[in-house]
């Protein structure tokens, strides 16, 4: 199935490979539903960016790709509500020829579910409450977490690896780093205007940051 400024208000379940090109925004109106066999792929090309609306949130337990064919052009996803990645479930953005990647959901990412960045990735969704219980891979591209809106933030119990060269920059809101959880690599955190509250001992013995117009709070140790 492959969209092209197309707007379906019937209900979707994909089993199968969605196709989202550019040339103008496509619109899922109807329950979606994301089976483990299906991937969803949003794919900027020659006729410029593509964009995926979902009208309500949904949980994936297959793949997402926001990619580029053909010629660079950004690839996003917007979801109106909290976008679920289930055990086995992942979400990636992926280099293709090129182009900016823009996840717009409340983003929870449960235990056994996997974000991976092989190119940068920008979390922007206003007043979100996004939480990882999985794995988030920031390995082959930068992570911006742009937090606005009315009491953003970002929760972690999962795995978070930021891999050498690369930073996860997170702009606003409380960051809740939770015992249990790890962030690890060796990567850079870069913090401005926000409220990090340590769940666990933090070290920068690998791990990199760099906050600026922050507050730090325990009770693990820095």
């Amino acid at each position: 199935l492959t969209l092209a400024a197309t707007t379906v208000n019937a209900a979707l379940d994909n089993q199968g490979l969605l196709t989202v090109l550019g040339g103008g925004g496509s619109t899922l109106n109807g329950a979606v539903t994301a089976e483990a066999t299906g991937t969803i792929r949003v794919q900027g090309n020659g006729s410029g960016t593509a964009t995926l609306t979902v009208a309500s949130g949904f949980t994936n337990s297959g793949a997402i790709e926001l990619t580029s064919a053909g010629s660079g052009f950004p690839a996003t996803l917007v979801v109106t509500g909290t976008l679920t990645n289930a055990s086995g479930g992942t979400i990636s953005a992926l280099p293709g020829i090129g182009g900016v990647r823009t996840l717009t959901a409340v983003l929870a990412n449960q235990a056994g579910g996997t974000v991976t960045l092989s190119t940068g990735l920008t979390l922007n969704a206003a007043s979100a409450a996004h939480t990882n219980a999985g794995t988030l891979d920031i390995s082959g591209g930068d992570l911006l977490l742009s937090q606005t809106g009315t009491t953003p933030s970002f929760t972690n119990t999962g795995t978070i690896t930021v891999a050498s060269g690369r930073t996860w920059t997170t702009n606003g809101g409380t960051l809740n780093l939770n015992s249990g959880g790890s962030v690890g690599g060796a990567g850079t955190l870069v913090w401005s205007g926000v409220t990090a509250n340590l769940g666990a001992a933090f070290t920068n013995a690998v791990t990199g940051l760099a906050p600026s117009n922050s507050t730090i709070n325990g009770p693990g140790t820095l």
